[in-house]
């Protein structure tokens, strides 16, 4: 089977094909994975790739798919007709919710300067941590949530304005 995906606003094409009932062939762009996957509670997967156990959760909502590996998570968009044609709302610099969750914690305020990579707000979301970190290096010009919030899919939590 073939699964489009945007990631980080790139493309990207996975073939998978099964092998047996557990065993996996994935082909992303000219890179082949071998692993092995069994399903768990709770939306996870155990995964063994290259013999290191790997205990992977995921979810979806709509189009979106989250991967939540090792503390970190990565957020697919599927690619279909409705998902080429949507347009981002807010501005480039928004940082937004991917999806419904509760703020754990704000590790910045309006005016801070942050580093590419490191982390803003911190949201729990079905059992998952997720981080929300920094596209650039840049400067917090708003934060739009407190620790505690409900927040929902898309709604805006920190404006980063980009420096070079």
């Amino acid at each position: 089977m073939d699964f489009q995906y945007e990631y980080q606003e790139k493309p990207h094409t996975l073939s998978l094909t099964q092998i047996d009932e557990h065993r996996f062939q994935a082909v992303i762009g000219e890179r082949e994975i071998l692993f092995s996957a069994i399903q768990q509670i709770d939306g996870a997967w155990l995964l063994t790739l290259n013999h290191q156990r790997i205990l992977a959760y995921v979810a979806s909502d709509g189009d979106m798919r989250y991967v939540h590996v090792n503390g970190n998570t990565i957020t697919l968009t599927a690619v279909d007709e409705r998902t080429k044609r949507r347009k981002s709302s807010g501005s480039a610099g928004d940082l937004t919710a991917q999806m419904p969750g509760q703020v754990v914690d704000v590790l910045v305020q309006d005016g801070d300067t942050v580093s590419s990579g490191q982390t803003l707000v911190i949201l729990e979301a079905m059992k998952m941590e997720i981080r929300i970190t920094a596209p650039s290096d840049g400067e917090i010009q708003s934060v739009f949530v407190i620790k505690g919030d409900v927040v929902q899919r898309g709604q805006r939590l920190v404006e980063v304005k980009t420096t070079r």
